[in-house]
């Protein structure tokens, strides 16, 4: 039997135990405690001061964040449409209206042209903007932000797959009103479960109150609004200290990855555009086929070699929950997605078995 080799699987080793067990032999098993506290430190100075809201995934940080925006039932909230699911949904579970953006081909993230075409012709001002740092690839967010303020349209950074990535040496995540990451087991360090809202010192402190059930009692049980358990372990912080340290060097493991497969397959896929004085922490390789292949076979034969692959998020706008909904642009969204595969990119991928993956495509390619 051929040794698995998964997409993204956790790196974990001895370090990360021994941080759980602290956190277990500390007694701090509810959701507070010091790793709670010290995590959102660590996170606050990575992201240049600004508060860190710890919270048990990244979809309940994208939900919070629009809580905190004001956005409710019948506003509108703009989104791209080549996203992860939680970015519509979110914007359901508040009862409001997503309207899809579409993509752009350099960094595939939401297109600022389609954006401010958009704007122009919109009937209602949207409440909110989801922006997605795609696969890790900064978005180019500076151009949307300037379109959001002229608007005055709350900006939320959707860097739950870009933890890492910068933009002229500024952590995406910290351009918006509100950022969003994520710390899923497939992410480029992982609480397991987790993730985390980024925002200034009100937004924390009335963030911190919602996530917490909202309850405003001294001694009793009195909760002043709808509130949510959304709160982080403490136990599970302790997992993020111990893989926040190794952050710097899982970034170069997975550049070194993404080179590797540039190096032998750029002859059979195009990969995203790292913009002028950006950086992607390059969470997963993904490439688009050149050729007339479909993805969905290559994706067929890797997996008989053992070889988990997959194909890039399905736009929004095509799902069967979602079509009802606005979409705005040309497209482009569906060409990336007919065209576009995630390769396996885990941090503990020896060089032994990328070659592997790399053989395996190339005898796809060439049969």
């Amino acid at each position: 039997m051929k040794e698995r080799i998964y997409l993204a699987p956790p790196n974990i080793d001895q370090k990360e135990k021994d941080s759980i067990l602290s956190a277990i032999d500390s007694g701090w098993i509810a959701p507070m405690g010091p790793s709670l506290d010290e995590f959102e430190r660590m996170l606050s100075a990575h992201f240049q001061g600004r508060k860190v809201l710890l919270l048990n995934s990244g979809t309940s940080a994208l939900h919070l964040s629009l809580i905190l925006a004001g956005v409710g039932e019948g506003n509108t909230v703009i989104t791209s449409s080549l996203t992860f699911a939680a970015c519509a949904n979110v914007i359901l579970y508040q009862k409001a209206i997503p309207v899809f953006m579409d993509n752009e081909n350099e960094t595939w993230n939401l297109d600022p042209e389609v954006l401010a075409s958009y704007l122009e012709i919109a009937h209602e001002k949207p409440k909110a903007i989801i922006v997605t740092h795609l696969y890790g690839v900064p978005a180019k967010i500076k151009l949307i932000k300037k379109i959001a303020e002229k608007y005055d349209i709350k900006l939320i950074e959707d860097a739950a797959e870009a933890l890492g990535s910068t933009i002229h040496g500024n952590q995406v995540g910290s351009f918006g009103e509100f950022g969003v990451v994520s710390f899923n087991g497939n992410k480029i360090i992982t609480t397991s479960g987790g993730g985390a809202l980024i925002c200034n010192e009100e937004n924390y402190a009335r963030g911190l109150h919602i996530a917490t059930q909202a309850n405003r009692g001294a001694g009793e049980y009195d909760h002043d609004m709808v509130g949510y358990n959304y709160r982080m372990s403490n136990i599970l912080a302790g997992l993020g200290e111990s893989q926040f340290g190794k952050l710097d060097d899982f970034l170069i493991a997975k550049r070194n990855i993404l080179n590797v497969y540039k190096m032998h397959l750029s002859d059979y896929f195009l990969f995203p555009k790292e913009l002028d004085f950006n950086a992607s922490n390059h969470w997963l390789t993904t490439g688009l086929i050149k050729s007339d292949h479909r993805p969905t076979d290559l994706i067929v034969w890797l997996e008989k070699d053992n070889i988990e692959s997959r194909r890039l998020w399905k736009p929004l706008h095509l799902h069967k929950a979602y079509q009802s909904f606005k979409f705005h642009g040309d497209g482009v969204c569906v060409d990336l997605f007919q065209k576009g595969v995630c390769l396996p990119s885990g941090t503990g991928l020896s060089e032994e078995l990328q070659l592997k993956v790399i053989s395996s495509i190339q005898k796809f390619f060439e049969s």
